[in-house]
């Protein structure tokens, strides 16, 4: 799909949101002869260091949060509907050496000193 660009890009700062069909949407940005690709809309604020306090900076981030209102909260919900990613959020039973020390309360108290 075709990025969505902030209106205050520039020649050396350049931010774009996109939307994709499958995966979660993402954020690429041009900033300080650099680019990256970001997920989180306040980490792509970030990319700018102390000029995010500048009146640039404030419209990014509200443009960031925007986009990421509009589009990346209903794919989330989407997303999270499925049985699979919050059945890997859950984890599984931990079945390795001694992982039954973990579910009892106290385990030192079934242990016993060799001499």
């Amino acid at each position: 799909m075709k990025p969505e660009e902030y209106p205050g890009n520039t020649q050396y700062m350049r931010y774009e949101y996109h939307r994709v069909r499958e995966g979660p949407n993402y954020f690429v940005s041009y900033y300080k002869y650099s680019s990256r690709l970001i997920y989180d809309p306040k980490d792509t604020w970030r990319t700018l260091g102390t000029a995010k306090f500048t009146d640039t900076g404030k419209s990014l981030k509200e443009w960031c949060l925007l986009m990421d209102d509009t589009y990346g909260v209903p794919q989330r919900m989407k997303w999270g509907a499925r049985g699979a990613e919050s059945e890997a959020r859950s984890g599984r039973k931990d079945t390795s050496f001694a992982s039954e020390a973990l579910e009892e309360d106290n385990p030192c108290l079934n242990t016993k000193m060799v001499t």
